[in-house]
């Protein structure tokens, strides 16, 4: 089974837009959509683990 990644590495992607730059960029505040992003990200890994688990 395919697990879905595409929510996961984009909410990956906004954490450390939110976290700042490594190199001294400012941080900034986490807004609705990351939340939202963050999750259907989540939902994705539950349902992953899930379906991993049922394989078994």
């Amino acid at each position: 089974m395919r697990v879905a990644t595409d929510y996961i590495r984009h909410a990956a992607r906004a954490a450390r837009k939110c976290a700042g730059d490594p190199l001294g960029g400012a941080a900034e505040a986490p807004d609705p959509e990351f939340y939202r992003t963050l999750a259907k990200a989540l939902e994705e890994i539950a349902a992953g683990m899930e379906a991993l688990g049922k394989e078994e």
